[in-house]
């Protein structure tokens, strides 16, 4: 087949055999590939530079990472939550006599069997967040079932040591309680490790407990910052205060005044935070706090 150009501007007619029309076709064709390659990277970086993320269809790798990215954080709260399920079996075990090692985490459980007769099969990515959300349920179901034994081993057991039980704090509000929140710094999940109770800058705090003082000094993050050893294991913190009342080392009663409360250290406003550790570990200051009373000066003593 031959194509026949005629132009007024053509002094003769030019006639194009098969051969010139599939090299006008190609170019065509390369002209159009190269102009869809330039668009389609001109989008990626616009996008790019104004932080926008094109969807990312499923089954692909970067689905895949965002499920693994959840994963990660999921498994992260998980090994939060086993230190606390190990400092509370520890607890216990100094109070039964029984041996705590076989029972922490760090002890792997042997495992053993015959060889399946049935052929193995991998784990899929649905299955293993299945599996993940269970182990999260069943370990914060164990966390609460030894708090409620080591509570009761621990009121079975007041004779010579005193517990924090007293309000430290007249306002008894409290702002935010013990356990997983989001950071008003970063916007985070994190771990709080005790209680936030507001007040006025100057609101007295009081000694939950009596003990020996610790630490009183300013710390990065604390702020000015009390800590007294109760006996046993057993401390109590008290952080943000604008002054201090007390030094390291003097003797403390229950419900002495010994700060008073402030805005000090990693702090978005006045208040004070509460902490119960014990041997280091932090505890759920609402296990040992008397919530419905007032600062007072009564001492609780434990074995």
């Amino acid at each position: 087949m031959n194509v026949i150009l005629v132009s007024n501007r053509l002094s003769r007619a030019i006639t194009l055999g098969p051969r010139h029309v599939w090299l006008i076709a190609l170019f065509c064709a390369l002209a159009l590939l190269g102009s869809l390659t330039l668009a389609s990277w001109a989008t990626y970086t616009f996008t790019r530079s104004f932080g926008i993320s094109l969807p990312a269809i499923p089954g692909t790798p970067v689905a895949q990472q965002k499920q693994i990215d959840l994963l990660a954080v999921k498994l992260g709260q998980m090994q939060a939550q086993m230190v606390r399920l190990d400092g509370l079996t520890r607890r216990v075990s100094d109070k039964t006599g029984i041996d705590a090692k076989p029972f922490l985490s760090s002890t792997s459980a042997p495992q053993g069997g015959a060889t399946p007769l049935l052929a193995s099969r991998p784990v899929s990515l649905k299955s293993l967040q299945a599996l993940t959300s269970q182990t999260d349920r069943q370990i914060e179901l164990a966390i609460d079932q030894f708090s409620v034994v080591d509570t009761i081993l621990t009121e079975q057991r007041q004779k010579s040591w005193q517990l924090p039980a007293n309000l430290p704090t007249s306002s008894g509000l409290r702002s935010s309680l013990y356990g997983w929140r989001i950071d008003p710094f970063n916007g985070r999940q994190s771990f709080h490790e005790g209680i936030d109770f507001i007040g006025d800058i100057g609101t007295p705090i009081y000694a939950a407990a009596g003990g020996t003082v610790l630490r009183a000094e300013r710390h990065a993050e604390y702020g000015n910052m009390v800590e007294i050893d109760h006996g046993n294991g057993l401390t109590s913190r008290y952080a943000h205060a604008s002054a201090l009342l007390v030094r390291e080392g003097e003797a403390v009663k229950s419900g002495q005044k010994i700060a008073l409360l402030g805005n000090t250290g990693r702090s978005t406003g006045p208040h004070m935070h509460f902490e119960v550790r014990y041997k280091g570990i932090a505890q759920n200051p609402l296990y040992f706090l008397h919530v419905d009373g007032s600062p007072t000066a009564t001492m609780a003593a434990v074995d």
